[in-house]
């Protein structure tokens, strides 16, 4: 896999580059938010693994640009423990938030259950049709009205097992672990997630309702 990297701190960046390539993992190490963009768009890697705090900027900046143009999982790497940080990386388009010091075998295991979901494949010819949106699991492709909608590996996910599961009140704990990568992601997360997918959704962002006391529940009316 190929891993794209932006660390300032070069002691950790060439540790975790040589972790990496342990076990076979191609790495573009780039140290500044700019370099980090343009290594995005030229070096197409399969995943990205980011710090917060660079010189030129922070891990926001580049999660928020990042998701104009793709939907490439993204890791945040970070010292920061503010839970505010996480929500924040998480509502701007970030797939999972690992502290440091962190154990590599913990990021290996975090970055392996992000691609496994993100490349993921089902059955042959599943779709599903409800108001202006058209959801196609095969492809894994989501349009909203005429354009492609602009989900991320998780909100994609999260759509996918909703309108599989239609009409049916699904807890936190039980959309968390199934949708989530993170094993300590929980409830705040998923909730991080459901609010960004309603959004983009649009007029059929009603259709996931929330279940008190429970989780939430897509409403499937006339889709299909």
């Amino acid at each position: 896999m190929h891993v794209l990297l932006i660390e300032d701190d070069e002691a950790v960046a060439s540790k975790l580059a040589r972790e990496l390539q342990r076990v076979d993992h191609r790495t573009t190490w780039r140290d500044t938010v700019q370099a980090g963009l343009i290594a995005l768009r030229q070096a197409r890697p399969e995943l990205v693994l980011l710090d917060l705090g660079l010189p030129d900027g922070t891990g926001f900046g580049f999660i928020e640009r990042a998701r104009r143009e793709s939907d490439v999982p993204i890791i945040v790497l970070s010292a920061r423990v503010d839970g505010a940080d996480k929500v924040r990386a998480l509502e701007l388009g970030a797939d999972d938030y690992v502290t440091k010091p962190f154990w590599t075998d913990e990021v290996l295991a975090r970055m392996g259950a992000v691609v496994r979901r993100h490349q993921a494949v089902p059955g042959p010819g599943v779709m599903y049709r409800f108001d202006d949106v058209v959801v196609d699991l095969t492809a894994m492709t989501a349009v909203v009205g005429a354009a492609p909608g602009q989900l991320t590996p998780s909100e994609f996910d999260l759509l996918a097992y909703l309108v599989r599961h239609p009409d049916e009140a699904l807890s936190l704990e039980r959309l968390s672990d199934r949708v989530l990568a993170s094993d300590d992601a929980g409830p705040d997360a998923l909730r991080i997630h459901v609010s960004r997918l309603r959004k983009k959704l649009g007029a059929a962002g009603a259709r996931i309702e929330t279940v008190w006391g429970v989780g939430y529940r897509f409403v499937s009316g006339a889709a299909s």
